[in-house]
């Protein structure tokens, strides 16, 4: 099972994407959730949940000029009802926080019996939406929020393991490779961490199907090396996944990824939505989208 801890809605809509429709919803799934509010939702077993006029700020999104309540670190987007024009929030909208609340303390209570339960679990969280951006003021600040390298999962798998949380494992999706390469160095079997660029909101689906096919059936070893003209470079970080680098002035430059995927190679690189199925065509490697790198 699938369980939402954020950063954004696109990992519920991932989840259902991916076939999990009849799950029910978790505190996490349609707002912001920055790395501090989910480990502080834990640490006070879903207490910093609770709104308040006290503590609830109204946020301003940069892009459209959306309107949305802040607590904690936390962004509720689709709670309170919207003005007419569908940006500002309605004048009236702390009637509704007695009924947010009771919203929250329901899933609250359903998160945390699956949590501390012996069922088996994967806890996702991404940082692909492709306007994630605008929550953060400048790229440190966008780490420190949705970061998702090795200092998160130190911090976010410490925090499940206070809250009691049992039997479960990790995914992280990825918009930085260099996240990828930290956490890969961890060797953490509980750990399944891939790389997408920035993905649209809503992914499509043959995207996700490149992502997360299965991984057991393709050797990377056969493909690590230089390519075009040794413009590209294959290295890998696991036995599942590799690194690919463009050699720039003969410095090696992050570029993308390549990932085991059901008997195929899953290609990722910079950018939004590029993602590519990969064929090791014994001359080089050939992509779903014309490309075609030569073995050097």
């Amino acid at each position: 099972m699938l369980i939402s801890l954020g950063h954004s809605c696109q990992t519920r809509f991932i989840i259902d994407i991916m076939g999990g429709e009849s799950q029910r919803r978790m505190p996490f799934d349609f707002n912001i959730t920055t790395r501090r509010a989910l480990v502080n939702a834990l640490r006070t077993d879903g207490a910093s949940l609770r709104h308040c006029p006290e503590r609830a700020t109204t946020f301003v999104t940069s892009a459209e000029g959306r309107h949305g309540i802040e607590i904690g670190g936390l962004y509720f987007w689709h709670d309170y009802p919207l003005a007419e024009d569908k940006l500002a929030l309605r004048c009236d909208w702390r009637n509704d926080m007695a009924r947010v609340n009771e919203k929250y303390t329901a899933l609250w209570q359903r998160f945390a019996a699956l949590a501390r339960s012996e069922d088996a679990k994967t806890f996702f969280l991404t940082n692909t939406q492709h306007n994630l951006d605008q929550f953060a003021g400048d790229r440190t600040d966008f780490e420190e929020k949705f970061g998702l390298g090795r200092a998160a999962f130190n911090e976010i798998a410490s925090a499940l393991d206070a809250f009691g949380a049992r039997n479960y494992r990790m995914r992280f999706l990825s918009r930085s490779i260099r996240e990828v390469e930290e956490t890969a160095e961890l060797n953490d079997d509980r750990l399944d961490h891939r790389f997408s660029g920035k993905l649209s909101l809503r992914p499509d689906p043959v995207i996700l199907s490149r992502l997360f096919s299965d991984t057991s059936e393709v050797c990377l070893a056969g493909i690590c090396g230089s390519y075009d003209a040794s413009g590209k470079l294959v290295k890998a970080i696991s036995d599942r996944a590799a690194i690919i680098y463009r050699m720039e002035n003969g410095t090696a430059i992050p570029h993308g990824t390549l990932a085991a995927a059901g008997g195929e190679l899953a290609a990722a690189f910079e950018g939004r939505d590029q993602v590519f199925q990969a064929t090791d065509a014994g001359r080089g490697l050939h992509f779903s989208n014309g490309v075609e790198w030569l073995r050097d």
